[in-house]
């Protein structure tokens, strides 16, 4: 079992990290409070590489797709979805394998995420989201601690295994983060 003590890293994942993906994504637990598609390897490989081929600038949009590293393996994946160049927006979401449940991998890996996404030279966004199942405790835990505030409730918002659920919207801006040196 992991020690929640251990080092968290992102790396931008690649087509090799499809298979672990796919798994992954097909994993009851995975989908229970997740509208995940499921992919088949050559569609996944297909997207991964079309995400790692996007550059970290203030120009890119679409979606980006890191690998959650605990102690160097896999834990999961973390991705941000560029939503909108025009009000500098982006969408995260995060999903890990059961055996870093608990530990505090996904905050570490969200809190990893967001200097890169506000990075001026790089995505250079202002403003974060995130909507998370309101039977969903444990992700509603990992944004608050990542600093992301709760701005209300959308009632259906998404359809899971057929039924409309509704989700706890989250948000971060680049404001609400302390200038750097002053904590």
């Amino acid at each position: 079992m992991p020690d929640h003590q251990d080092s968290v890293t992102l790396r931008r994942a690649i087509p090799d990290d499809a298979p672990m993906l796919v798994a992954l994504r097909a994993l009851p637990i995975t989908r229970r409070h997740q509208p995940t598609v499921q992919h088949d390897l050559a569609t996944m490989k297909r997207l991964l590489a079309d995400a790692a081929a996007r550059p970290l600038a203030p120009d890119t949009a679409g979606k980006l797709t890191w690998i959650i590293e605990h102690d160097g393996t896999p834990a999961g994946w973390i991705s941000l979805d560029v939503t909108s160049r025009e009000h500098a927006t982006g969408a995260v979401g995060y999903t890990l394998r059961p055996a870093y449940h608990g530990l505090r991998v996904a905050s570490r890996a969200l809190r990893l995420l967001i200097p890169i996404a506000f990075d001026p030279a790089g995505l250079a966004l202002e403003r974060l989201e995130a909507n998370v199942s309101v039977a969903n405790p444990a992700s509603r835990r990992v944004l608050e601690a990542a600093g992301f505030r709760h701005e209300g409730t959308a009632r259906g918002l998404l359809l899971i295994h057929g039924e409309r659920v509704d989700h706890d919207r989250f948000g971060l801006l680049q404001s609400d983060l302390p200038e750097p040196g002053h904590s």
